[in-house]
């Protein structure tokens, strides 16, 4: 533990009777700026997630690092990927399914990249393992026989960052507010040197990015997740 990838049967067993919760990272692989990685949304709940590992115990599923991009940003010159949004809910229903038959009781599904409409695909993903785990369990015509389906597996989709000090931080495309968790997280990968004269509109404010503020909202998130999933154990 904690990487799914590493355990092995016993421990993966270990883990869900003890109802430690599996975290799932959803990203996108898309233009951020000249100074930031293509996989800045990954890499911000991923760099959220290692803090986590080490305060908490957590087990951590490899992530769905591709989603709808929508292309709102750039195409694929400048390294933005795509996928159909029937095919992201479509695979992310079958995987989380496939975690959900694990045994694991508390799944949480952490969103940061185009939070609202990603979120809304995933939801519909959770929706369909939902509706179709149901006669799985009790057989057809489940609710004409007024049979009940035993759902012990909660899946959320969240929002990896939340409250309004972290939020204000770190919020936006690009910019000051994807620059700071990147420098929080992973200091290394930001490059302010690649900056050129013509950035994008949404871009102009990574100017205002500092690690003191970056390092105080990190520090503040982790904290509230720690919070969260003991209360809701």
């Amino acid at each position: 533990m904690p990487y799914l990838q590493n355990m092995k049967p016993s421990e993966l067993k270990e883990a869900v009777d003890k109802n430690v919760p599996l975290m799932v990272s959803v990203g996108s692989i898309e233009y951020h700026g000249s100074q930031l990685p293509l996989g800045t949304d990954l890499l911000i709940i991923e760099g959220l997630l290692r803090e986590l590992e080490k305060k908490t115990e957590i087990v951590v599923a490899p992530p769905f690092t591709f989603s709808p991009t929508g292309y709102m940003v750039s195409g694929e010159d400048r390294g933005t990927v795509d996928i159909h949004i029937g095919t992201f809910i479509e695979y992310c229903s079958q995987i989380l399914s496939a975690y959900k038959g694990m045994g694991f009781k508390r799944i949480y599904v952490l969103v940061h990249h185009q939070g609202g409409s990603i979120k809304r695909f995933l939801q519909l993903a959770v929706e369909q393992i939902n509706s179709y785990s149901a006669y799985e369990q009790t057989g057809k015509a489940w609710w004409t026989d007024g049979k009940k389906p035993q759902n012990t597996c909660e899946i959320k989709v969240e929002a990896a960052q939340f409250g309004e000090e972290v939020t204000k931080e770190f919020f936006g495309h690009g910019g000051e507010g994807e620059t700071q968790p990147i420098m929080a997280y992973y200091p290394e990968l930001v490059r302010m040197d690649y900056l050129t004269d013509d950035e994008a509109f949404w871009n102009k404010s990574v100017v205002n990015a500092n690690m003191d503020d970056a390092v105080r909202a990190r520090d503040l998130l982790i904290e509230q997740w720690i919070k969260k999933l003991e209360e809701e154990k």
